[in-house]
């Protein structure tokens, strides 16, 4: 297969195994997750043992803090430039390893990607929401909610559950109409490498 690919999907579903496992059979692996991170990294120092995306979260704050707003666009843009870039640099036999904002840059630029790379959406089970939700709590990553959480009477802690799932449900949506394949997280176990590229439909 000499066709790049596009690997999109919510964080934590498996993208950068799957992105580093490609990078070890030879592909070229664009890891934009890790590029917003260096350019972000003047903004906050890691605590001791804390990951950098971990104190991106801390950045980013809840979408109920004040300026978040504001820390989201900025994140926004700069993920637009990278992945820009990244995308034009892509060799035939390249892999984009996106965020799991992705869906959240210009139109045209999402028809970029869709038109220069086979875009592969790994799609999480809705029954892991729970745990998704837990782990965020638990160690905050920069997460853009494009408008997708609205606390209404209650208290923002009480209603992040519900927008959170609103959430997934929203992004998967999304996801779905942008890609060319769509493969369920748990077929993915145990899966080889030839395996997982014979999944991607050809022309």
């Amino acid at each position: 297969m000499t066709e790049p690919l596009s690997l999109i999907g919510m964080s934590g579903v498996g993208k950068s195994f799957w992105a580093k496992r490609l990078e070890a059979d030879g592909w070229v692996r664009r890891d934009c997750d890790g590029e917003i991170a260096a350019a972000l990294g003047a903004l906050v120092s890691p605590e001791p043992g804390e990951e950098p995306v971990h104190a991106l979260g801390r950045w980013m704050g809840m979408p109920w803090h004040e300026g978040y707003a504001a820390r989201e666009a900025e994140y926004l843009a700069l993920e637009e430039r990278v992945t820009r870039t990244a995308l034009a640099e892509l060799p035939a036999r390249g892999v984009l390893d996106t965020t799991g904002s992705v869906i959240y840059l210009p139109s045209p630029l999402l028809a970029e990607l869709r038109a220069r790379t086979r875009v592969v959406y790994l799609r999480t089970p809705a029954e892991r929401c729970a745990a998704m939700l837990r782990l965020y709590l638990e160690e905050p990553k920069p997460v853009v909610w494009g408008g997708a959480f609205a606390a209404g009477d209650e208290a923002p802690e009480a209603a992040l559950p519900r927008c959170y799932e609103e959430l997934l449900r929203i992004r998967d949506a999304r996801y779905a109409a942008l890609a060319h394949v769509v493969i369920e997280a748990p077929e993915l176990v145990g899966l080889e490498l030839s395996e997982f590229l014979a999944r991607m439909p050809r022309g």
